[in-house]
C-alpha cells in the first residue's frame, strides 16, 4: 500500500480529516493514488490492491456510509472496466478520470445542497448547532452571502471539540457565533428559530446517526417547539439498515475522555448516537428538503439500489 494512502487512512481514524463528505472525498484520492502508484502489469492484480484498499478506509470509520457507497461504486465500476479494459494502462486511465469524475459530481450536489439549505435560515434568526458539519457551514456561508442577517450557537462537542472547529470556520466567513458548552443546549434553545446539524448515515426509517448529543439537541428542540433540520446527501443513506442491520456506533479510546482516570472509574465514549426520525423536520440534500420518510426511497434511486428484481 502507497505510504500517502496509509498516511490518510492513519489521519481519517484519528479524526484529523473530519466531515462525512470529506472523509469520503479523500477515500476516492486513495483509489486514485492506488491506481496511480500500481506496478501491477494485470486488470485483476490491480482490482486486488484497490479492494485491499478499500477495506482499510471502510475499517479507518466504522460509521460513514457516504465513504462507504462511494467505494462501492467505485469498485463496481472497476470491475466492470477490467474485463474490457484492451491493457492495464487503458484502464488506470479510465479509472483515475472516473474518480475525479466522482469527486466532481460530489462538490456538486454539496453547492446545491448549500443553496437549499441556506434559503431554510429566517432572518434575524439564531441558529443553533452541534460538533462539525462541513454542509452545515457551508449552509450558513452561503446564507451570509444572500445577506441574511443571524447569529450562530455552536457547542464544544467533548471530548474531542469539534464545534471549535465550525465556530473558526463562521467567525472567519464573518457571522456572528457564539461557542457554547455542551451543557448549554436548553439555555440557548430558549430563543432559537432553527437547530440544523449534519449527517454520519441515514436509516431505511429515515433516522438519523451523528455525533453524540445531537439527539439530546433534537430531544430539547421538541420540547420547545423549534424546528430540526439535518443536512445530509443522499449517498449517506445505510443500505445495510433495510435487512434490519443496526448502524455500528462507534466506541472511541477512552483517554480522549480523561487519559489517567483514578482506580475503579470506567470511561466511556460514545463518538455517535441515534435520533429519532420523529424529532427530525426535515433532511436538507442536494434534491431539495424533503421529509423523512422520504429519504430513503429517493436515497435508493440515486445509489442504484433495487430491492425488487
Amino acid at each position: 500500500m502507497h505510504k500517502d494512502v496509509k498516511k490518510i487512512i492513519k489521519d481519517i481514524k484519528s479524526l484529523k480529516v473530519q466531515g462525512a463528505r470529506n472523509v469520503a472525498r479523500i477515500a476516492i484520492d486513495c483509489l486514485s493514488i492506488t491506481v496511480k502508484n500500481s506496478k501491477t502489469k494485470n486488470p485483476r492484480a490491480l482490482y486486488r490492491e484497490l479492494r485491499e484498499t478499500s477495506d482499510k478506509l471502510i475499517a479507518s470509520r466504522p460509521t460513514e456510509p457516504m465513504m462507504r457507497n462511494m467505494i462501492e461504486k467505485a469498485n463496481h465500476y472497476a470491475f466492470d472496466r477490467k474485463t474490457s479494459a484492451k491493457n492495464i494502462v487503458q484502464l488506470k486511465k479510465t479509472l483515475v478520470t472516473y474518480y475525479a469524475t466522482m469527486n466532481k459530481r460530489t462538490d456538486e450536489d454539496a453547492k446545491k445542497l448549500a443553496e437549499y439549505g441556506a434559503r431554510l435560515i429566517p432572518q434575524n434568526a439564531l441558529v443553533l448547532t452541534h460538533c462539525h458539519s462541513s454542509s452545515v457551514t457551508k449552509i450558513l456561508i452561503k446564507a451570509k452571502k444572500m445577506h441574511k442577517k443571524f447569529s450562530v450557537v455552536c457547542f464544544e462537542t467533548r471530548p474531542r471539540y469539534q464545534g471549535r472547529k465550525t465556530a473558526t470556520e463562521l467567525a472567519k466567513a464573518g457571522i456572528d457565533v457564539t461557542l457554547s458548552v455542551d451543557g448549554g443546549m436548553n439555555l440557548y434553545m430558549k430563543k432559537a428559530d432553527i437547530v440544523l446539524v449534519g449527517a454520519d448515515s441515514i436509516t431505511s426509517r429515515g433516522d438519523l446517526i451523528n455525533k453524540i448529543g445531537t439527539s439530546t439537541l433534537a430531544h430539547i428542540a421538541r420540547m420547545n417547539d423549534v424546528s430540526v433540520y439535518c443536512a445530509a446527501e443522499l449517498s449517506k443513506y445505510s443500505p445495510m439498515t433495510i435487512y434490519g442491520t443496526r448502524e455500528k456506533i462507534e466506541e472511541r479510546d477512552s483517554k480522549e475522555v480523561w487519559e489517567n482516570p483514578p482506580k475503579g472509574v470506567k470511561i466511556r465514549n460514545p463518538a455517535f448516537e441515534a435520533t429519532a426520525a420523529k424529532y427530525i423536520n426535515g433532511y436538507v440534500t442536494e434534491l431539495g428538503v424533503i421529509p423523512c420518510q422520504s429519504f430513503f426511497a429517493m436515497a435508493t434511486q440515486k445509489l442504484g439500489i433495487k430491492l425488487y428484481e
